[in-house]
């Protein structure tokens, strides 16, 4: 009956394997009885607790009796047992430690306090407000038929919270028409993913953390884009992607490979619960030339499962430093005081790699950023007077390149005007919202040099992994594209 009930359970649990609550534990008031309900989840899902009873149970409850204030700090020791990842965590611990995974709930806007009133500052991908159609720049006339015209931000936004599945009406004021907009109170989670272009057919990808499915459903937009942009090869960023969820990395590494039943990962539960799982890719990814994957010490858990998993099948480049090492994945449950129980009930294995607990993965191409600092004095004169142009050979093309080089722009300074100089000064022009010129103008040199007298003495971190990842990515694109973009919007390989 007990295994039984070890198997129900980690089928309500398997869908979402590391922020779904599990259920509320019942506590009476007694540290005895709440020991043993702490201590039911851990032998029931705990990873290394399978059939290794711990026989001093019944000691520490009558321990506790005597000394309920130690409840916290016995319940962690035991589980330092067991593993390094599982711990008992009080409700403000765990917001602080896992604020990607935790969220909140609301219609998911941003306010700010203008002259006009209170306004939508910002609004969050993917929430209610998002698809209700509310913009940045909305005035907040009322809010369920209450006029909130001489409320501060404060007070409004107490209007909008609520429970989750509630419904709230917000009457905006839109470029001097009012409008009436309906929202449902719902999970509110941040969205880590972005992205840019970097050069001609090279695209950036940075995806910081995988807290929610909304994570997926951005880096899924990206990654449908590529090909409209004739995308030839891709930078995904992983560094300080401390993980998350591990079906969010599934789904990215899904995406990417593009041969069909690869293994992607295993995931090895207990015995009871399932054992060793593998999944498989289900094929067609985008054939792009390159990917490089920039990884680093705070690349862990789900992260360094898509980072694994993408070198492992063939499918990218590892660079930058060795990754954290965090191969195990943890059930968040959620107790009926408010407290959290994190217990290990998962490895993580990749297909030639296999497990890397402790261990990290060590990239394909070991290199760490280095500090620079700025020495103005040092430096070749700039000519901010004259415009540099491509294909040019000049001791002035070396002043200005020398600059970018400092801005981890170039790997070093040139006399020759070049495509990859081209690119540094695009570069520069863009951070500065400089007009997007084919040649270094006067405006953009004396930039250039402004930035050198605010940084005169400053040590930068250059980051030469990006640059280097870019450098690759970039000899990459050069080469033939492997699909072709279809006017309905999908490709097909070449």
């Amino acid at each position: 009956m007990k295994k039984l009930a070890r198997r129900l359970a980690a089928l309500a649990l398997s869908a979402a394997l590391l922020v779904t609550p599990a259920g509320a534990v019942t506590k009476d008031g007694e540290s005895e009885t709440w020991f043993d309900s702490v201590w039911a989840l851990i032998d029931m899902f705990g990873l290394k607790a399978e059939d290794d009873p711990y026989v001093l149970q019944n000691y520490i409850n009558k321990y506790l009796q005597k000394h309920p204030e130690e409840l916290y700090e016995v319940v962690n020791d035991i589980l330092s047992l067991l593993d390094t990842h599982s711990m008992y965590l009080s409700a403000e611990e765990y917001s602080q430690g896992f604020s990607q995974l935790e969220g909140y709930v609301g219609i998911g806007v941003a306010l700010e306090q203008t002259a006009a009133g209170a306004r939508v500052g910002d609004v969050v991908r993917y929430s209610a407000a998002d698809e209700a159609g509310i913009r940045t720049g909305d005035l907040i006339i009322a809010v369920n038929g209450k006029d909130t015209t001489a409320m501060n931000i404060a007070q409004i936004a107490e209007l909008l919270r609520g429970k989750e599945g509630t419904r709230v009406t917000l009457t905006l004021r839109r470029q001097g028409r009012d409008i009436e907009v309906s929202c449902v109170r719902r999970q509110i989670n941040q969205v880590y993913v972005s992205g840019r272009t970097l050069s001609d057919g090279v695209e950036y990808i940075k995806v910081a953390a995988m807290g929610s499915e909304n994570d997926w459903k951005a880096f899924s937009e990206l990654w449908e884009g590529l090909d409209e942009k004739n995308t030839r090869a891709l930078v995904l960023d992983l560094r300080g992607n401390g993980g998350g969820l591990i079906d969010v990395a599934f789904q990215m590494a899904d995406a990417i490979v593009q041969a069909k039943d690869t293994p992607l990962a295993s995931i090895r539960y207990r015995a009871d619960m399932g054992g060793a799982q593998t999944t498989y890719s289900s094929g067609g990814g985008l054939p792009l030339n390159k990917v490089v994957v920039l990884v680093d010490g705070g690349t862990a858990s789900a992260a360094e499962l898509l980072a694994g998993s993408l070198r492992d099948t063939g499918s990218a480049t590892l660079l930058g430093t060795q990754t954290y090492g965090k191969g195990q994945g943890q059930f968040h449950l959620e107790l009926i005081n408010g407290d959290k129980l994190i217990i290990t009930t998962l490895e993580m294995e990749l297909p030639r790699t296999g497990a890397y607990e402790g261990a990290g993965l060590t990239p394909d191409i070991l290199l760490e950023n280095r500090q620079v600092t700025i020495d103005r004095a040092a430096l070749t004169p700039l000519d901010t007077g004259k415009a540099l142009r491509f294909g040019d050979r000049s001791d002035a093309v070396y002043a200005m390149t020398e600059r970018l080089a400092l801005l981890g722009l170039l790997p070093g300074a040139t006399e020759v005007f070049d495509g990859q100089v081209l690119d540094a000064v695009s570069a520069f022009r863009a951070s500065y919202a400089l007009p997007a010129d084919l040649y270094a103008s006067p405006a953009m040199l004396s930039a250039l040099d402004g930035a050198m007298r605010t940084l005169d003495g400053q040590t930068l971190l250059l980051d030469e992994q990006l640059y280097t990842a870019h450098e690759i990515c970039r000899l990459a694109a050069a080469k033939p594209q492997q699909y072709v973009s279809l006017p309905d919007g999908s490709w097909r390989a070449k």
